[in-house]
Parts: structure tokens; sequence; C-alpha cells
């Protein structure tokens, strides 16, 4: 019986490990083959300065952004960094090598001084956040 329950035992071992041993090489070449795949956000120009305005003015800009990766880019949030400064994408999926345009817009009314606005999209990229800036110079 000892004989018996020693072989039976010997089986489930062997077996499991040979189970465990096929489940880490299928993990590994999963990990690898997606390593290779990735989109990637470039901006052609990140910052821009407008100059002197006027307090109330209303400035508009266009970044031109493109995937550089060789995965479709996929935008999941334009994110404002004040009240004051409104944006619009014209996509929010790129394929490699596609550009896209991202209209910024700063309402100055209220502001005075040197001012820096950004807005930062927040994607499936291999760098999940990236920002551009405007700069302008508020004078009442």
């Amino acid at each position: 019986m000892k004989t018996y329950s020693l072989i039976f035992f010997a089986g489930l071992l062997w077996g499991g490990i040979s189970f465990s041993c096929r489940n880490k090489t299928n993990l590994s070449e999963i990990t690898n083959s997606d390593s290779t795949r990735f989109a990637e956000l470039t901006y052609i120009e990140d910052f821009y300065d407008v100059g002197t305005i006027q307090s109330g003015e209303i400035v508009r800009y266009s970044y031109q952004l493109k995937n550089t990766g060789n995965k479709p880019l996929v935008v999941m949030d334009v994110i404002p960094s004040c009240g004051c400064t409104q944006t619009n994408i014209d996509k929010k999926v790129l394929k490699p090598g596609e550009l896209a345009k991202l209209e910024v817009t700063f309402d100055s009314r209220g502001w005075y001084g040197t001012q820096y606005k950004s807005v930062t999209l927040r994607t499936n990229g291999i760098i999940r956040e990236k920002s551009v800036t405007l700069k302008a110079n508020v004078v009442p």
C-alpha cells in the first residue's frame, strides 16, 4: 500500500511541476510579444508664446501631435490646467504615423502678468501623460 501511495504522490508532483513550467513559458511569450508594440505621443511643438495681449482678449493656438509608435494611440482624457482654458482635439484615436490637432483657447479676462496655461493629454502611450503650454503676457 505504501508503494502505491508513493507512486501516486510522485506522479502528482511530476504533473504539477510540468504544468507550472508550461504556464511560465506561455506568460513569458505573451509578455515579450507585447513589449515590441507600443503607442507614443509626440508633439511637433509643445510650447507657444503668444506675446503680449490685452486683458479680456481671447487667444487660440493649435498644437500638432503625432503617434510615433507602432500601435494605435488613444487619447483618453484632455485636461486643461484652468477653467480659463478650453480645448478641442480633432481625433482621439491615431493610427501609427497619423497626425492630430489640439486647439487651445485661453480667455485672459481677469488675468494679469505672465501666464502659463497647460493642457495635459492622458493616453495609452508608453508615457501616459504629456502636456503642452501656452504663455501670454497679459496687460490691463
